[in-house]
C-alpha cells in the first residue's frame, strides 16, 4: 500500500499516469548506459570517459528527479533545454562507446519517440531529423564502407520511429479525449440526475436487492431528520422497525423478488422515529439489469398537511351546516326548555310545602336535572352556532393560558394530576376574542383531566411555530390512556362523546373558536401514551397585521 500511494503521488506531481513513465524510462537508460559499461572490458579505449560521461548522466538526471519532485512545473517549462542536454548527453555516448558501431544509438530512438508520443508526430520528426544530422556528424570519422548501410537503416528507422510513434500518438489522443468527454457527460448527467433526485419535494429510496439502502434523497433527511450517512448500506425495514407492522415488509420483499412489477399504497399511517406519526402515500417500482432483479425505487409522499386540510375541510362544511341548523333549534327549545324547568322548580317547591312521598320528589328532581342539561346543551348550541367571532382585541396568548388555570390549577391538583407549564417568554401579540380562546383551553383542559382517573400530569406549553414564521404554538398535553385510533377521526364531530354525562360540543366548539382565529388544531394521540393537541395561531407583525 506504501509503494502504491508514493506512485499515485508521484503520479500527481509528473501531470498524472501518462507521464510518469518519463522518469522510468530515463532511469532505464542510466540503468543500460552502466551495465553496459559493466560488460565492456575496461583496456577498451575511451572507457574512463566513458564512464564519466555515464555518471554525469546519471547526477544530471537525479537533478532532473528532485526539481520533478519539487517543482515539476519549471522542469516542464524547460522541456526543450532538457531535450538538447539528452541529445548532447546520447551523442556523447555514441562517440566515445564505438560511433557508427555503437549500439547505444538506441537512446536517441528512445529520444524521438517520446517527443513524438508528448509532443506531437510535427515535432518528433524534426527530432529525429536533427538527431539524425548530429549523428551522421559525430559517427563520420569511424564510418567505413560496410557501415554506411548501417547508419542509413538506423536514420530511416529512427525517423520512421518517431512518424509511427507520432500516428499512435494522435490515435491515443483523439481516443483519450473522447473517453475524457463521454466521462465529462456521464459526470454531467449523473450530476443532473443527482440535482433532479435531491430536488424532490417527495421522498425517494432506493435499495439494492437484498433490500439494503442505496440512496436516501434530501427530503428523507430534511423530512424525518434522519441523514443518508446514517442509513447508507442499512436494510431499509430495520432503519425503522414500525414499517413492518405497518403492512409495507411484504410488497417491499415481494418487489424485490421479481413478483410484482410496482405496488402503489394509499393513506400508510407511520410512526416515525422523530416527527411523531404521519400520513403517506408509498409507490414501488423494481429494477431490472438484464432482465433480472437488480433493486427497487420507493417514492415516499408525505400527505398529512394535505389529509388534514382534507378533514378540516369537511369538518368546516359539517360544523357550517350544522350550525345553521342549530341557530333555528336553539330559538325554538329556549323557551319551552325555561318554562319546564321553572315549573319543574315549583313543584319542587310545593312537594316540601306539603310534604309529598320522597318517590314524587326525587322524580321531579330527576325531571329537573335533565332538564338542566337539555339546557345547558342548548346553551353549547348557541355558542356552537354563533356568526360572531366576538370581542377581538389585542392579546397575549400566555396571559389566556394563565388566566384559565388560575380556573382550574386549584381543582385539577386535588384530584392528583400535576399541571406542567413551558410558556415561552416575549411572545408577540395576536388578535382574538379573548373569552372564547379561554374557552378553547379550558374545554382542552378539562378533557384532559377527565381522561386521567388516578392523577397524571397535564403539560401546557406555548412557542412559535418551527417552519412557520409569524405563527405562535399552544401545546396542551396529557399522559392519560390516548384515544384509540378509531374514534380519533370523529373527535371534532357536533354530539360525538365517549362520556357518560357528555354533550359532545366541547371539542366541536373549539374547533369553530379556532378556525375562526384562522388558526389550526391538530390531535396526536396513542393508547396507552396520552394525547397531545397542538393549536397554532397567526401573530401580529410589527406593523400589527396578522
Amino acid at each position: 500500500m506504501g509503494e502504491i500511494g508514493w506512485l499515485q503521488r508521484l503520479s500527481r506531481r509528473v501531470g498524472g499516469p501518462r507521464f510518469l513513465a518519463l522518469p522510468f524510462l530515463r532511469g532505464l537508460a542510466i540503468v543500460a548506459g552502466f551495465v553496459w559499461l559493466a560488460l565492456t572490458p575496461t583496456d577498451f579505449v575511451g572507457w574512463i570517459l566513458l564512464a564519466f560521461a555515464i555518471a554525469g548522466f546519471a547526477l544530471y538526471s537525479l537533478v532532473l528527479y528532485v526539481l520533478i519532485w519539487v517543482r515539476p512545473t519549471v522542469v516542464f517549462r524547460l522541456h526543450l533545454p532538457v531535450l538538447l542536454i539528452d541529445l548532447a548527453f546520447a551523442l556523447l555516448l555514441v562517440r566515445l562507446s564505438g560511433g557508427a558501431e555503437s549500439t547505444l544509438f538506441l537512446g536517441l530512438l528512445l529520444i524521438a519517440g517520446l517527443q513524438s508520443y508528448y509532443y506531437g508526430i510535427r515535432r518528433g520528426v524534426v527530432v529525429a531529423i536533427g538527431a539524425s544530422v548530429a549523428y551522421v556528424w559525430v559517427i563520420w570519422p569511424t564510418l567505413i564502407h560496410h557501415e554506411v548501410a548501417n547508419a542509413a537503416i538506423r536514420i530511416a528507422v529512427l525517423i520512421g520511429t518517431a512518424a509511427a510513434v507520432g500516428v499512435l500518438a494522435d490515435i491515443e489522443e483523439r481516443d483519450r479525449l473522447e473517453v475524457a468527454a463521454l466521462n465529462l457527460e456521464v459526470r454531467a448527467r449523473e450530476q443532473f440526475i443527482t440535482n433532479v433526485v435531491e430536488s424532490l419535494r417527495d421522498g425517494l429510496v432506493v435499495l439494492d436487492p437484498e433490500g439494503r439502502v442505496q440512496a436516501w434523497n434530501r427530503a428523507m433527511e430534511t423530512r424525518y431528520e434522519i441523514q443518508a450517512q446514517e442509513v447508507l448500506g442499512r436494510p431499509f425495514l430495520d432503519v425503522n422497525s414500525n414499517w413492518k407492522r405497518e403492512g409495507l415488509a411484504e410488497p417491499i420483499e415481494r418487489l424485490l423478488r421479481g413478483e410484482i412489477e410496482e405496488f402503489a399504497l394509499e393513506g400508510v399511517e407511520h410512526e416515525t422515529l422523530k416527527k411523531g406519526r404521519v400520513i403517506l402515500n408509498v409507490k414501488g417500482s423494481l429494477l431490472r439489469e438484464n432482465l433480472a432483479p437488480s433493486g427497487a425505487v420507493l417514492l415516499i409522499e408525505d400527505i398529512t398537511e394535505r389529509v388534514a386540510l382534507e378533514r378540516s375541510a369537511r369538518q368546516a362544511e359539517k360544523l357550517a351546516a350544522l350550525g345553521t341548523l342549530s341557530a333555528g333549534l336553539v330559538h325554538e327549545l329556549n323557551n319551552p326548555i325555561s318554562v319546564i324547568s321553572s315549573r319543574i322548580e315549583l313543584m319542587l317547591q310545593e312537594a316540601e310545602e306539603r310534604r309529598l312521598p320522597p318517590q314524587v320528589r326525587d322524580d321531579l328532581q330527576v325531571l329537573h336535572r335533565h332538564a338542566q342539561r337539555v339546557a345547558r346543551i342548548a346553551r353549547g348550541l348557541l355558542s356552537f352556532a354563533r356568526q360572531s367571532p366576538g370581542d377581538r382585541r389585542l392579546l397575549d396568548l400566555n396571559q389566556i393560558v394563565e388566566d384559565t388555570l388560575l380556573l382550574m390549577e386549584k381543582q385539577v391538583s386535588k384530584e392528583g394530576i400535576m399541571v406542567r407549564r413551558s410558556l415561552a417568554p416575549d411572545l408577540p401579540p395576536m388578535e382574538g376574542d379573548p373569552n372564547a380562546l379561554q374557552q378553547v383551553v379550558l374545554n382542552l383542559l378539562t378533557n384532559a383531566r377527565d381522561a386521567m382517573d388516578d392523577g397524571g400530569e397535564i403539560r401546557i406549553e406555548t412557542g412559535t411555530v418551527d417552519g412557520r414564521p409569524g405563527w405562535l404554538r399552544l401545546v396542551v398535553s396529557d399522559n392519560g390512556p390516548g384515544i384509540p385510533l378509531e374514534h380519533l377521526p370523529k373527535i371534532f364531530d357536533p354530539f360525538y362523546t365517549t362520556k357518560a354525562d357528555g354533550t359532545g360540543l366541547g371539542l366541536s366548539i373549539s374547533y369553530g373558536i379556532v378556525r375562526e382565529h384562522q388558526g389550526t388544531i391538530d390531535v396526536q394521540s396513542q393508547p396507552g401514551k396520552g394525547t397531545t393537541f397542538v393549536l397554532a395561531f397567526p401573530a401580529l407583525d410589527s406593523g400589527g397585521r396578522a
